[in-house]
């Protein structure tokens, strides 16, 4: 039995299947999602991929896996944010999605890295333009009100909103929410038809964004509560809603996403910090209808984020070595797979790798199954071109 077949075994009749990763651009986790993702589609009746990645982007994506023209290199770079959709496993991923022509795709996330409103934005003045004209002004002023923060991406927006006095703070959460009421208000006049409730999601997605920077200014200044309301979490969560709303509730569903937005338990990002990840929402909401896979590594690279205001999404991805696992860690345990529910009731690992980190976390708890590699290693287009040498003899 291969070690696909083995985990679909685990996942049983799970409809709602989170596949993670410790980390993003690492070459393994991505070759063991897409060989996955194939098994669970070819063999198993899944029809949906729910990706780690803005919504209002996902149409791009979506539009090229049902035929539109260009090269799965510009979709993977236009159609994904944080960057995510650029690794040849990526491509790879996608390029097979197209041929098979039957798995829908969304992306889960709030739009532009979390660093604007504006793509959600638009769309919904896309929806207004055709069923509520006028309407379009209440946009018009949402993006002007939000235009003081608004960037490529979560690497800039912070400190652009910190840097914003309260009154244009509250102008923007304001022009949001004035907009985001009239949109629910047409309900009982246009239906919540398909364009309806997508436009809902991608006004819900804007407001995302605005309280996830207010989430990190509070963060940021020490006022941040014990508990956190983890917006991107609780998006990334109602994306899932949306896609059973869609397409019905037995509808099979692919989700990749990072361990620490999987997890059932909230995450803990910093000591006394945490907040319901997405992977809590939907293990309340659907209980063993929803199974959160872990993916991890005992040793090997992983890759860091450092700022970079000359790079497109202001920051620039690079390699790093892993620390050896930490005691008490699940890569300590060594590689292999594993039926944490089988453990349930005992004492476990109390960490796993984030990043090239370990974050502290009841393992047995937050995940139904783990598969801990080897060796991870950085995808192929952030390996350092080989260089020439020259030998001399002597």
């Amino acid at each position: 039995m291969s070690d696909v077949e083995r985990i679909a075994e685990l996942v049983g009749d799970a409809k709602i299947v989170a596949i993670g990763e410790n980390n993003h651009h690492l070459h393994e986790f991505g070759e063991l999602r897409k060989r996955l993702l194939q098994h669970l589609v070819e063999h198993h009746g899944f029809r949906v991929l729910g990706f780690e990645s803005g919504f209002a982007e996902g149409k791009l994506v979506e539009d090229w896996l049902r035929g539109a023209p260009g090269d799965v290199a510009d979709i993977g770079r236009d159609g994904f944010t944080f960057s995510l959709g650029e690794s040849p496993e990526a491509h790879e991923m996608l390029t097979w999605l197209r041929e098979r022509g039957d798995v829908r795709y969304f992306g889960l996330d709030v739009p532009s890295s979390a660093g604007s409103p504006v793509p959600a934005l638009e769309a919904v003045r896309a929806y207004l333009s055709t069923v509520d004209e006028p309407a379009t002004s209440l946009v018009d002023a949402a993006i002007e009100a939000t235009k003081g923060y608004a960037a490529v991406s979560s690497a800039e927006s912070p400190a652009k909103y910190a840097a914003l006095d309260d009154v244009a703070k509250d102008k923007a959460t304001a022009a949001l929410a004035r907009l985001h009421a009239h949109l629910t208000s047409l309900r009982p006049v246009y239906g919540l038809t398909e364009a309806q409730a997508i436009a809902e999601h991608h006004v819900e997605g804007a407001l995302r964004v605005d309280s996830y920077l207010t989430e990190i200014a509070a963060m940021m200044a020490g006022g941040a509560p014990a508990l956190q309301s983890g917006s991107r979490d609780a998006y990334l969560a109602s994306t899932v809603r949306l896609i059973r709303r869609l397409h019905g509730d037995d509808t099979k569903i692919v989700l990749m996403l990072h361990n620490g937005h999987l997890q059932r338990l909230p995450f803990e990002p910093l000591p006394g910090l945490t907040y319901p990840a997405a992977g809590t929402h939907l293990a309340a909401e659907y209980g063993d209808d929803y199974f959160a896979l872990a993916l991890t590594a005992v040793e090997g690279k992983t890759t860091g984020l450092e700022p970079d205001p000359g790079a497109r999404l202001g920051f620039t991805v690079y390699e790093q070595d892993l620390d050896a696992p930490a005691e008490g860690s699940v890569e300590a345990e060594g590689p292999g797979l594993v039926d944490l529910r089988t453990r349930r009731g005992t004492e476990g690992p109390r960490s796993i790798r984030h990043a090239h980190m370990f974050n502290p976390v009841d393992v047995v708890n937050a995940f139904d199954a783990l598969v801990c590699l080897p060796e991870s290693t950085v995808s192929g287009h952030l390996r350092p071109a080989p260089t020439d040498r020259v030998t001399t003899g002597g």
